[in-house]
């Protein structure tokens, strides 16, 4: 059975208590937005691990001359709380379903009509009868997952096809997962139906061709490559403007200076060697340190000795510890150190004000960590997921990231 790992950190907030390139052609946007979700409720933090070869680092350089604005097809996105960055697809003729885009995952899911309304509670479900373009498919689908308490939770459904189509892209006969089982409680306050991978094909279950896949076969997009874009505030407020899901070649009017390209490690996820990861100063907390680009985890996960550092130079102790991560005095963001990424021989660099996820007056550190869970997640690769680093929307939101499935790259740039 081939298994897809997740870990998922549901956290209370006490909201309610005041808490290159040479390669030119057609690409397309999905405009994200952010959403606020009920002030009372708990926030998920979804964390999806994943595992990914190659031992350099490469940094290349583009050109900005005559760079004109592209005017692409955009999709209404939320955001809620710079924690899920989610938008919307549409299946068949006229069934629209809110999906988190997953970089690590790599297979389309949406819940099932089939799926009790009482175990899918809010979400929409996909009705094959009213779709014309549906293909009947019924092989077996699952995904175990595993949660902070170790209690492994199996989420199962079968097969499909249908139209998928966003961005005004619609792509034919993808195969997805009706899933008719969820686990209790994990997407209960979850502010998306489904999950839409953004990962290699090496690692979909079941070998199904992913959704980005299609789009390049099909083509429907010119090169296979796609890029996200984040905008993250700490307003607490809908945002209309949350970012963008560029399909296609890189816009580069979204970002300033040169892209820095970065081979992938182990191919599977989108996994990179980061050369060095330093907190103030001069305290490196890993040299030549593996990491996955997750847009599916909200915080950084560190291994466990690293996120002991961290903490020790953030004063957090573990009576600033709930739900699985650490609060902060907001009235400290400033004073807090920078953390410095060495990503291709060039340093990026989050402020405090990046890697604290605020909601008012109430305070999160962006660090937390499997606490013990690593030597538990195994897959075919056999990824080491103790010494791994997740650098999930926390160290996102400040930089346009472009992942290239043909050069298997990921590029990385500054904001404009």
């Amino acid at each position: 059975m081939h298994c897809n790992w997740m870990l998922s950190f549901v956290v209370g907030l006490l909201l309610n208590a005041s808490v290159e390139s040479k390669r030119r052609g057609r690409g397309h946007t999905v405009q994200l937005v952010r959403n606020s979700n009920r002030e009372d409720s708990l926030k998920t933090l979804q964390f999806e691990t994943t595992a990914l070869q190659s031992k350099f680092r490469l940094r290349v350089s583009r050109t900005k001359a005559n760079v004109t604005a592209q005017s692409e097809p955009q999709l209404p996105l939320g955001n809620a709380y710079n924690t899920e960055y989610y938008g919307e697809i549409q299946i068949g003729s006229s069934q629209k379903f809110k999906v988190l885009f997953d970089t690590a995952s790599s297979n389309l899911w949406v819940p099932s009509i089939q799926c009790p309304p009482d175990n899918c509670t809010r979400l929409h479900r996909y009705n094959s009868s009213l779709s014309s373009s549906h293909v009947a498919n019924g092989k077996p689908f699952q995904i175990q997952y595993a949660t902070r308490n170790n209690q492994p939770t199996i989420l199962k459904g079968f097969l499909s096809a249908d139209n998928v189509t966003l961005a005004g892209l619609s792509i034919k006969r993808q195969t997805f997962a009706e899933i008719t089982s969820l686990p209790p409680g994990i997407f209960s306050r979850a502010n998306f139906d489904g999950i839409f991978g953004l990962g290699l094909k090496e690692i979909a279950i079941d070998g199904i061709v992913p959704p980005i896949y299609n789009l390049f076969q099909q083509g429907l997009i010119s090169q296979p490559t796609f890029s996200i874009y984040l905008n993250r505030t700490n307003t607490g407020v809908v945002d209309s403007n949350g970012g963008k899901l560029i399909l296609g070649p890189s816009d580069q009017t979204l970002y300033s200076g040169c892209m820095t390209y970065v081979p992938l490690s182990k191919i599977g996820y989108w996994q990179l060697t980061v050369g060095s990861i330093v907190m103030g100063n001069d305290k490196e907390l890993c040299s030549k340190c593996e990491a996955i680009v997750d847009s599916g985890t909200s915080l950084i996960v560190a291994p466990r000795a690293a996120l002991k550092s961290i903490n020790t130079i953030l004063g957090l102790t573990e009576n600033d510890k709930r739900d699985g991560v650490y609060t902060v005095a907001c009235s400290r963001i400033s004073s807090l150190p920078k953390i410095t990424l060495n990503i291709g021989r060039r340093d990026f660099v989050l402020s405090p004000a990046d890697y604290v996820i605020q909601y008012k007056n109430v305070c999160v550190s962006g660090f937390t960590s499997l606490e013990g869970l690593g030597k538990e997640l195994t897959d075919e690769q056999g990824t080491e997921y103790d010494n791994l680093w997740v650098l999930g929307l926390v160290f996102m939101g400040p930089y346009y990231i472009e992942f290239d499935i043909e050069y298997k790259r990921i590029g990385l740039a500054s904001k404009m």
